[in-house]
């Protein structure tokens, strides 16, 4: 036992031993892998299962997204206040995997709209931000400034397995599971609902698996005696939200901005990523060969992040990153409009688009994480939380709009909504270059 609280103590000190960042990475695998499949394989459910029109995915991503935003809030708050012998974050791991696996497995079998609504909204949105809320201040818990862009960096491939998951269980489903579209003003194929149960299921066995295994094998992090006293709930939001405590992390809320901005243009393209996949009748060797072009370059990209955000700071490289992914966004309408899809070029798109979607987290989550205050990082990371629900909101209700308005005026209106991110990433630009740098140099 005192062997293993010394392990325990040297790794919230120094935040380099192996077993804790491939822990981090893997708990952090199971939540891509979950959200991904949430933000996708829902909305094809709504939409190749029960038929409904566009406006009701926006509806229900956008109600899930206000539960998180309350849930993410009162969770961190609730793992800085818990004190346990099995540590502040664990426990939430625990529950919130089991929930919100259980929810995303009972999804694949809903009936009707109203058990959807109810399953994402409430159990998902429930249980997911609790495991998020245990899950998302691992870093900045167990891990040293001077090494978080980099093990960032470990966690983002991560991330990119995390996509590539999905879509290759994807398209072993698009080889099994789907059908012609039967509406004859849309072309492509749907996934049945069978197909839906097959992904869904193992997006929540992979919560419930990582939730367990968090559990019983990431460390307590700081000691009991180490921690600040207990708070009651009332206490902490009081405290949090006076204006001085405000001004003190303004730098923090200024990157919220930013940050919510720029996941409006990725939320956006998200809730249709997966309808647009099917939609164009793309080839499982296709999809197969984009994937062999884009990982070798996105895991160089990522790793020379995560190098350069540790040696020369978090804000250099996030504008030109930026900048360059959006070519990949602006390319997309216009390469698969045309009768023969040059997959050359779409290989191209989507590794410039893989770049803007999670290259450029390495820094900006090094940043984020570099101003959670100490004492208060499970509930700033739910206040943080505002750029996942805020953005879906934004972002699904911004796709919505434009897929509805452009049916039936364009071939395909999903590729259209690709069209929509660049502008947000422009307007997110500026927001980025008024916060300050937060690695300060020897």
């Amino acid at each position: 036992m005192k062997k293993n609280r010394e392990k325990d103590d040297i790794a919230h000190r120094y935040g380099i031993a192996p077993y804790i960042i491939a822990l981090i990475c893997f708990v952090t695998l199971a939540a891509r892998v979950f959200g991904y499949m949430e933000t996708e394989l829902l909305n094809t459910y709504i939409d190749h299962i029960l038929d409904k029109e566009y406006i009701y995915i926006g509806i229900m991503v956008s109600f899930s997204a206000t539960m998180g935003l309350i849930t993410g809030f009162v969770f961190g708050i609730m793992s800085d206040n818990t004190r346990t012998k099995y540590g502040r974050r664990r426990p939430f791991i625990l529950i919130g995997g089991i929930g919100a696996g259980i929810g995303m497995i009972l999804f694949g079998f809903s009936p009707t709209y109203f058990w959807c609504f109810f399953l994402d909204v409430i159990i998902m949105g429930i249980f997911s931000n609790a495991y998020y809320a245990g899950q998302r201040v691992l870093v900045p818990d167990l891990i040293e400034l001077h090494h978080r862009g980099r093990v960032n960096s470990y966690v983002n491939i991560m991330n990119v397995v995390g996509y590539a998951i999905p879509i290759v269980l994807t398209l072993v489903a698009n080889e099994i599971f789907t059908v012609p579209n039967p509406n004859p003003l849309e072309t492509g194929n749907i996934l049945t609902q069978v197909g839906h149960v097959f992904l869904l299921l193992i997006g929540g066995l992979s919560m419930i698996i990582m939730g367990i295994l968090g559990f019983i094998f990431l460390p307590t992090g700081t000691p009991k005696s180490d921690l600040p006293p207990k708070k009651k709930f009332k206490q902490e939001i009081k405290e949090t939200f006076n204006i001085k405590e405000l001004k003190n992390q303004k730098e923090f809320f200024k990157l919220l901005i930013a940050m919510t901005i720029f996941m409006s243009g990725v939320n956006a393209m998200l809730s249709y990523l997966f309808n647009f996949l099917f939609s164009i009748g793309i080839s499982t060797m296709d999809l197969i060969t984009i994937l062999i072009v884009a990982a070798p370059i996105l895991f160089i990209v990522i790793l020379l992040l995560g190098i350069l955000t540790d040696k020369l700071g978090r804000k250099k490289f996030i504008i030109p990153t930026i900048l360059i992914s959006c070519i990949g966004f602006i390319m997309v309408p216009f390469i698969t409009e045309t009768e023969q899809i040059n997959i050359g070029l779409l290989s191209i798109a989507m590794t410039l688009i893989l770049i803007g979607l999670i290259g450029v987290l390495v820094p900006m989550e090094t940043w984020t994480q570099d101003l959670l205050p100490e004492g208060k990082k499970g509930q700033f990371i739910g206040i943080y939380n505002i750029v996942n629900t805020v953005s879906q909101i934004i972002g699904a209700l911004t796709a919505a709009v434009v897929a509805t308005a452009l049916t039936g005026v364009v071939a395909n209106p999903k590729a259209w909504v690709f069209m929509v991110v660049p502008i947000f990433f422009a307007i997110s630009i500026p927001f980025f270059i008024r916060v300050e740098e937060t690695l300060i140099k020897a």
